[in-house]
C-alpha cells in the first residue's frame, strides 16, 4: 500500500469524533436559550400589536359613533360584550353582518334560547387578533355550552379598579379616586369567591353605557382601556384554573344586568363577562382571592406569560408594558379615568 493509499483510508480517531460531539452539545445549549428569546420576543411583539389593532378598533368605534361600545350590555337577556361592535374593525365585518342583536340572549352562544342566535355564527371560528401567542391556554374553549367551542380571548376591558379599604360600605356613588360607581357581587350565581367581589364603573369599558373619550378628563395617555389575562391562575391545591373574561361562556357573552354595576331586578349583582375590575396587582394567580371565580368573578387580576408585567392598551392608542412590580394604587389610578392623580414613572 502506497503512503498516499494510507493516508486516503485514515478515518477520524473516537477522541476525536467525542471531541466534535461535545463541541456541538456546546453550541446546542449556548444557541437554544437565544432562539428561545428571540421566539418570545416575537410573542411579544406580536401580542402588543394585537392590543394596538384593539386600540385603533375602539378609536375608528369612537369616530364613526361619537362613543364607545359598552363594556358589556343587557339585551333581551343576556347581551354582548364590547368585542361584538369591534368586529367590524378588525376584519371581521362578514361575521358582524351575519349576527343579530334582537333575538333573546344575543351573547349567550350555549345551550338554551340564545344558541340559535349567533352560536352559528361564531362557534369553531379562531379570531388571531383575541389571542397572544403566548398564552398557554388553549385558542379555542372547548365547551362554552353545548358542547360547542369558540376563541378564547387572551384580552379584557377595563371597568375601572377598586378601593380595598372601602368594601364594607353598601353600595354607592363613589367617595373616593378609585371608581364612579361600585357594588358588591350578589349570590345569583355560581357561589364562592364571585359572591366576594365588586364591580367597578370608573373606567372606560363600563356596563350599559356608552362613554366618549373626552370622559377620559385624567388623559386617554394615563388610562387603561385593555389588558391581558392569558395566564393560569391557580386553586389552594395548585390545580390550573381559567382567569380568562372569555371562560367560560366566550368572548361574546355580556351580562343579564341592567345599569353601570349590572343590578338584576334591584336584587343580587349580575356577572358581567369579558371585563373587569382592577383590585389585586398584575400577575396575581391565588383563584382563592375574593372576587376570582371563573364564572365569573369581577376581579380577575392581570396576568400574562410574558416574562415580568403585562402589556395593556391605553386609551390615547398605544400600548405600554406593565411590570408586575407597578405600585398598586397607580394600576388603580390608571385603571380609573377621572380620580385627578398624577401619575408618575411606572
Amino acid at each position: 500500500m502506497t503512503k498516499r493509499q494510507h493516508l486516503r483510508q485514515r478515518g477520524f480517531t473516537l477522541i476525536e469524533l467525542l471531541v466534535v460531539i461535545a463541541i456541538i452539545a456546546v453550541l446546542v445549549a449556548l444557541l437554544l436559550p437565544a432562539v428561545q428569546q428571540a421566539r418570545e420576543a416575537a410573542r411579544r411583539s406580536a401580542c402588543k400589536n394585537n392590543l394596538k389593532q384593539w386600540g385603533l378598533a375602539l378609536h375608528n368605534y369612537h369616530d364613526t359613533y361619537n362613543g364607545l361600545p359598552m363594556g358589556v350590555t343587557r339585551q333581551n337577556g343576556w347581551g354582548v360584550s364590547f368585542f361584538a361592535g369591534l368586529l367590524p374593525y378588525i376584519d371581521q365585518a362578514p361575521m358582524y353582518n351575519q349576527m343579530s342583536f334582537s333575538g333573546a340572549h344575543p351573547g349567550w352562544t350555549g345551550t338554551g334560547t340564545g344558541q340559535a342566535v349567533n352560536g352559528p355564527v361564531i362557534r369553531g371560528v379562531a379570531i388571531s387578533v383575541m389571542l397572544c401567542p403566548s398564552s398557554p391556554y388553549d385558542k379555542m374553549i372547548p365547551n362554552t355550552g353545548g358542547g360547542f367551542s369558540q376563541t378564547g380571548a387572551s384580552y379584557v376591558g377595563i371597568s375601572g379598579a377598586i378601593d380595598e379599604d372601602a368594601l364594607g360600605a353598601a353600595p354607592t356613588a363613589d367617595t373616593d379616586n378609585f371608581r364612579e360607581l361600585r357594588q358588591r357581587s350578589g349570590a345569583n350565581c355560581c357561589g364562592g369567591n364571585a359572591q366576594n367581589g365588586w364591580h367597578s364603573a370608573g373606567g372606560m369599558l363600563i356596563s350599559n353605557d356608552s362613554l366618549g373619550l373626552e370622559t377620559a378628563t385624567d388623559g386617554t395617555s394615563n388610562t387603561i382601556i385593555m389588558s391581558e389575562i392569558s395566564d393560569w391562575g391557580f386553586d389552594a391545591a395548585g390545580n390550573k384554573v381559567d382567569m380568562r373574561g372569555s371562560a367560560t361562556h366566550g368572548w361574546l357573552m355580556g351580562t343579564d344586568g341592567g345599569g353601570r354595576t349590572t343590578a338584576l331586578n334591584n336584587g343580587p349583582i349580575s356577572r358581567k363577562f369579558n371585563i373587569t375590575s382592577v383590585r389585586y396587582p398584575p400577575g396575581t394567580r391565588d383563584t382563592t382571592l375574593p372576587g376570582i371565580h371563573p364564572n365569573h368573578g369581577p376581579n380577575h387580576p392581570l396576568t400574562s406569560a410574558h416574562t415580568g408585567g403585562t402589556h395593556a392598551l391605553l386609551a390615547d392608542g398605544h400600548v405600554v408594558f406593565i411590570s408586575d412590580n407597578i405600585n398598586l394604587p397607580t394600576l388603580k389610578y390608571l385603571s380609573t379615568r377621572d380620580d385627578g392623580e398624577s401619575i408618575g414613572a411606572y
